[in-house]
């Protein structure tokens, strides 16, 4: 998480209101319940669009590192109206995400300091952790469930939740080391004892309720006109579509306006209903992938024909080899370093 100062929340302070708005804008667009992104947003960037890590390319509300910014923009970010940055972004045979552009990509990765397009790209990737996790776990997960998503990716986070219900004493760092190599206040005693899975959850279930009841979060939520949060399970995207939640945005950005155009244009459209539930492989980038896939599931059946997908190509998922990349995961570096 980058250190940044947080910009004072106020009724009266018209750039937080205003981000309050883009913010539920994007919950409304991908199903993400609004106050889930405000907390993530809290902890990861204390609120503030223009964070920047101090020691990694993550960057903006929801720190996001370049790689996973390319790959989301690429896979997802036809239907928030960033057609021209997807089609710049190619993905290797590796798995990397490249721009040939040096000017096009410095622009895409430019985007990310852009807040309603920062809060669209973390629904996206959230409501992807979110549909593993019911896949794996058989419910939904809590909301502090999805922020261990958020830490250990989907797969991490049902490995650890369900030993967590399971095997309580399990020894955390051991089932992930990297991870607790990295953040060692998470998977440590100040002793140096390992924590056991149940620790490590209730460590970091507690971080997100933290942030969750925070005044910035609560302040943040009502500047939205939305009620305190009560429950502790992921919503569904209700029947707001983008176009209704605008009424909430600040003045209109070019991005936001693009983002407006497409929901206006397909306002009977329920973004969560092509997120398929079944089992997937991770990395992170094959499940967004996989959420465009022309194949349906009963999830997908009630999508309103007019309804065009977008114009981005699926790539093929890379053979798995000795050299193969690492996988894309959510906002910031894969083991957490920046949220000890």
């Amino acid at each position: 998480m980058a250190v940044e100062a947080a910009i004072p929340v106020s009724a009266a302070n018209p750039v937080r209101t205003a981000l309050a708005g883009t913010i539920r804008q994007a919950a409304s667009a991908t199903g993400v319940n609004f106050g889930y992104l405000v907390a993530a947003a809290k902890i990861e960037s204390n609120l503030n669009p223009s964070a920047a890590a101090p020691s990694s390319s993550a960057r903006g509300l929801y720190q996001f590192i370049e790689q996973t910014w390319l790959g989301t923009v690429k896979e997802a970010g036809s239907y928030f109206g960033y057609n021209r940055y997807a089609d710049a972004i190619t993905r290797t045979p590796s798995g990397r995400y490249e721009v040939s552009d040096p000017a096009m990509r410095n622009e895409i990765l430019q985007l990310r300091k852009d807040p309603a397009a920062n809060a669209a790209m973390a629904g996206v990737l959230t409501r992807s952790n979110g549909s593993k996790l019911t896949s794996n776990l058989g419910r939904r997960p809590s909301e502090g469930e999805l922020y261990i998503a958020h830490f250990l990716g989907a797969g991490g986070a049902s490995r650890l939740i369900a030993q967590a219900e399971t095997n309580p004493q399990a020894n955390a760092a051991a089932m992930f080391p990297r991870a607790a190599a990295a953040n060692r206040s998470i998977f440590y005693a100040n002793d140096g004892t390992p924590r056991t899975a149940s620790q490590v959850y209730a460590t970091l279930t507690g971080r997100y309720a933290t942030a969750a009841r925070s005044e910035d979060a609560r302040s943040m939520i009502a500047a939205a006109g939305v009620a305190p949060p009560t429950g502790g399970t992921l919503a569904a995207l209700s029947t707001s579509t983008m176009a209704q939640a605008s009424a909430y945005a600040p003045e209109a950005s070019e991005a936001e306006s693009r983002q407006r155009g497409i929901a206006e244009r397909n306002a009977r459209f329920s973004f969560h209903a092509m997120f398929q539930t079944g089992d997937r492989a991770e990395p992170v980038s094959a499940a967004v992938r996989e959420l465009w896939a022309n194949g349906s599931t009963s999830s997908t059946a009630g999508i309103a024909s007019d309804v065009q997908k977008p114009a981005v190509a699926a790539p093929a998922a890379p053979a798995a080899s000795a050299g193969q990349s690492q996988p894309l995961d959510l906002f910031s570096d894969r083991f957490g370093a920046y949220r000890s």
